[in-house]
């Protein structure tokens, strides 16, 4: 009987132990709090996740709110938000639960695996259940995985990967090596379902049929690695297997890409990011993860894409050779090594979608895509712990893995840690040796919501150092220049905020402020009037009535009573703005 069918109760200790230890190197994050890094903007601030529950509901399964289409993430997030509120412990909980369920999931898939491969289908239930363990916990323990289980703002990760395991795990079940016909329809069924609810969760497994037909060569020898495997109509039901996943990734990566064209200035175009750069990032991040995997050191919240590639670093010349060669390696050996192509190729396959080809964001790579990608890796360390003979190699490779798994907790640990608060986050993200742009300003915005404004300043003026052109980082350093009583700086940071930010609308609005709190009520009409035109042509989800509250009376003490009156009345609308109205108005008459 294969181990994965024993129901001897000695089988649950390894289960238990890699959700214990998974659960208790992860436990500092249970401390941290929201950071402004997402957390504001998608649970904080996001007034969708206080309305009535079929309201919201609506929203989330029609929104591409910050360019994804992730409902099942939403509904996570709603339901945190109904149970506790704003505390960050219900969240932080939930997070790191479907991370231990994620990683109890991959124990069990790897048991399915290692007992369908015949260099290992005759060791020990024990063994087998203890490698599966070890390969669990390389992953689960990893520091790389901070990031998508500390960020409130990447809950995605965890729901996401636990359907794709139990969609990959679904599968296998539903099929027996060397047989092309399917073994169980309902098992083939719970993959379909599972995969769809991993993509509702966050898109990246759209490339999942991939791994399956990787794996349709080995371990499960259901079609052969030759062009008869295309040709051959022996295997055609091998491929018409394949077709709902296929059609389900195909579905999600356009969404996808509405989602994320969506979303002012995520995507950058062609121009902006070269196809020369795109392919040297893309080597660059397939060196990246599994380098960091083995050496797991100057981990950061973002790694950020630098301004240019004109001048290329050596560092991405070597990738792209070792790409190359690993291409050409990989496919010139691909039998003799067949666990490491599959390896690689489902790497490779499920990383992808985030190699900067469609680059969004403002990162050069990311810990968190490393969740999903480096599983692979944890698959190919289970089954070589099983395929060793020699008994020494063995008691060598036992206590190498074991220091490396000490080692891994003990830095997940203190990477925890590091999300504790935005300050610590962003001061560790500068002393690790990446101070960009992001960096810099999210520091700034960190330090002056602690009262430190003269410090965020300084901050604010060296992110502008690095991009200049940054709307964003002008239109704060404006306002902490302005809460400092820097009238003169203040209006000058405004205007440059507006030359350059794509939605203007609060700058207006704020630099209007300052010249309305200074009576120079022509230059204050004048921004309220921009501010107001430009939201004549926004979505009712972006509109803001206050503008209009703000014109009515600056119109109103100019002595121009009918426009102000006028204005008032859009004000009057809306809730958030009409007991202010309703005052002003009374004193028009």
């Amino acid at each position: 009987m294969p181990p994965s069918r024993t129901h001897s109760p000695l089988a649950w200790l390894f289960p238990v132990t890699v959700a214990t230890l998974t659960f208790v190197v992860f436990l500092p994050v249970l401390a941290a709090g929201f950071v402004n890094y997402d957390d504001d903007r998608l649970v904080l601030h996001n007034p969708y996740l206080r309305l009535p529950w079929m309201s919201s509901l609506e929203w989330m399964w029609s929104t591409t709110y910050m360019g994804h289409y992730q409902p099942l993430s939403w509904m996570s997030l709603a339901v945190d938000h109904a149970v506790a509120g704003t505390s960050p412990l219900a969240y932080h909980l939930d997070s790191l639960l479907w991370h231990t369920a994620g990683a109890v999931l991959l124990y069990f898939l790897l048991v399915e695996l290692l007992t369908r491969v015949s260099a290992t289908a005759s060791a020990s239930g024990a063994l087998v259940r203890a490698s599966a363990a070890l390969g669990a916990l390389f992953w689960s323990i990893h520091p790389l995985r901070v990031e998508s289980v500390a960020w409130i703002a990447e809950r995605r990760d965890p729901i996401s990967l636990v359907f794709w395991l139990l969609a990959l795990f679904a599968y296998i079940r539903s099929v027996d090596v060397g047989r092309i016909q399917l073994r169980s329809l309902t098992w083939y069924l719970v993959s379909c379902v599972s995969l769809v609810l991993s993509l509702l969760a966050k898109a990246w497994g759209m490339t999942f049929f991939v791994t399956l037909v990787a794996l349709d060569w080995y371990p499960l020898d259901r079609i052969p690695l030759s062009r008869t495997a295309l040709t051959d109509p022996r295997y055609r039901p091998v491929w018409l297997q394949k077709m709902p996943f296929a059609l389900l990734g195909l579905g999600a990566g356009a969404l996808a890409w509405t989602a994320q064209h969506a979303a002012p200035d995520t995507m950058l175009s062609t121009a902006q990011w070269s196809i020369h750069a795109r392919m040297l990032q893309a080597a660059y991040g397939l060196c990246f993860y599994p380098l960091k995997t083995l050496w797991p050191s100057g981990l950061a919240a973002l790694y950020e894409l630098p301004p240019t590639l004109a001048a290329v670093p050596a560092s991405y010349i070597v990738c792209a050779c070792v790409v190359a060669a690993a291409a050409v390696v990989t496919v010139w050996f691909a039998r003799q090594i067949a666990p490491v192509t599959v390896a690689l190729i489902a790497y490779a396959a499920t990383v992808a979608p985030v190699l900067g080809f469609a680059q969004s964001g403002p990162q050069l790579v990311a810990d968190r895509y490393s969740y999903l990608s480096c599983l692979a890796f944890s698959a190919l360390l289970a089954g070589g712990l099983l395929a060793l003979r020699s008994p020494l190699v063995i008691r060598a490779a036992r206590l190498a893995l074991g220091a490396f798994l000490v080692a891994s907790a003990v830095l997940t640990w203190r990477q925890a840690t590091v999300w504790h608060d935005s300050i610590g986050l962003w001061a560790h993200a500068l002393d690790s040796g990446h101070p960009g742009y992001v960096a810099h300003l999210n520091y700034g915005q960190a330090l002056r919501a602690a009262g430190r404004t003269d410090e965020a300043i300084a901050h604010y003026r060296q992110a502008l150092a690095i991009r200049p052109t940054s709307g964003n980082a002008w239109y704060n350093l404006a306002n902490a220049l302005k809460a400092q009583g820097q009238d003169d700086d203040a209006v000058r940071a405004y205007e440059a905020a507006i030359q350059y930010l794509p939605r203007k609308v609060e700058a207006q609005v704020n630099l209007g402020n300052l010249y309305f709190s200074r009576h120079q009520l022509a230059q204050a009409i004048e921004e309220y009037r921009r501010a107001t035109a430009a939201l004549d042509r926004m979505s009712p989800s972006e509109f803001s009535p206050e503008p209009y509250l703000y014109l009515g009376m600056a119109l109103a003490d100019s002595g121009d009573r009918d426009g102000a009156r006028r204005a008032l009345e859009v004000a009057l609308r809306y809730p958030a703005t009409r007991a202010r109205a309703e005052q002003e108005r009374r004193r028009l008459r």
